[in-house]
């Protein structure tokens, strides 16, 4: 019992007390509790440089992992402490060693914020591309979080996580204009880059509705054509969620108004289905067919009629919609 009293000074961050017992002596220094950490670990953890430096002259091991396979560098990476993850390293600690979960002192920096102690890491030699038992790497991090100013340091514009998605298909999923804003400006992308779920940027940006980023997109030259799953275009997905003031710039972007999936439908055909009144208004005030027809034969009109949309079917008759279905 006597020689968990190191450890609970430093779990508790007294720093007098953890320091008068060091220099007493006669502690198992590499001792362990029930998490598997040890006085070198909370000290870390704690911020404490005195009492890491004089646990490390006195024998501590630098790299002894607790349960969760977390080192002291890990510890000083969460917790931010340039000087105590120089001491680290200087005493064994490896800059690359992963948890239980592959994660990195890298990559637990940049997920609790710490944006310098992330930009160390990297001068001492920490591995940018390393993922972690997800597949995610610091950079997928560093944009999911928005954490712009570390782009610069990450050079990892052309790696692809898991799933197949780019920094920029995380950065528009997690709604962070201005990292998207950084690559966008910083490196060098295919901005059409397809996901393994056959999705781009855009698309991405469209269904979530992020005005701004559709359109941060779009002047960077982002495909607003880009043909993806099932045929379907940007603006297809937009017509099925009813997001009128994207369809706007779509359209402004040359979105071709009577594009068909595989199934011959146009978005206007698919604003229908999904009684996008406004949609329907929109797409029709900037001339799309209303006599289209989809592989079935059936057009807005016939749909519209079917689910009893009285104010579509008003649409379409007033723009032309001829009346041919039985």
């Amino acid at each position: 019992m006597e020689n968990n009293i190191l450890i609970t000074a430093c779990k508790n961050n007294q720093k007098g007390v953890a320091l008068a017992l060091i220099k007493k002596g006669g502690f198992d220094l590499n001792k362990k509790d029930q998490l598997g950490n040890t006085a070198l670990f909370y000290a870390t953890l704690k911020n404490a440089k005195d009492v890491v430096k004089l646990l490390l002259e006195q024998g501590a091991d630098a790299s002894l992992a607790n349960n969760q396979s977390e080192e002291p560098i890990h510890a000083a990476s969460q917790s931010g402490n340039k000087e105590i993850i120089d001491l680290l390293l200087q005493n064994g600690a490896q800059v690359n060693t992963t948890d239980r979960i592959g994660r990195t002192p890298l990559i637990i920096s940049i997920l609790s914020r710490k944006t310098e102690i992330a930009k160390h890491l990297i001068l001492q030699g920490a591995n940018k591309e390393q993922k972690d038992n997800e597949g995610y790497s610091a950079f997928d991090y560093t944009t999911s979080l928005g954490l712009r100013d570390l782009i610069p340091y990450l050079n990892g514009e052309n790696t692809v996580d898991n799933h197949g998605n780019t920094p920029l298909h995380q950065a528009v999923y997690n709604n962070q204009s201005e990292v998207v804003s950084a690559l966008l400006k910083n490196l060098t992308l295919d901005i059409d880059t397809l996901n393994d779920e056959g999705d781009s940027a855009l698309n991405i940006a469209c269904r979530n509705h992020s005005v701004v980023i559709v359109e941060m997109l779009l002047k960077a030259q982002a495909n607003p054509n880009l043909k993806l799953l099932n045929g379907n275009s940007p603006l297809h997905f937009v017509a099925n969620l009813g997001g009128v003031a994207v369809a706007k710039l779509l359209l402004a972007y040359n979105a071709i108004v009577d594009a068909k999936n595989e199934n011959s439908e146009t978005p206007l055909l698919v604003s229908v289905l999904s009684g996008k009144n406004d949609m329907a208004r929109l797409l029709l005030s900037k001339k799309a067919d209303p006599n289209v027809t989809d592989n079935q034969g059936h057009t807005p009109l016939y749909y519209a009629s079917e689910n009893g949309l009285t104010e579509i079917v008003e649409l379409l008759l007033e723009n032309g919609a001829e009346i041919s279905e039985n």
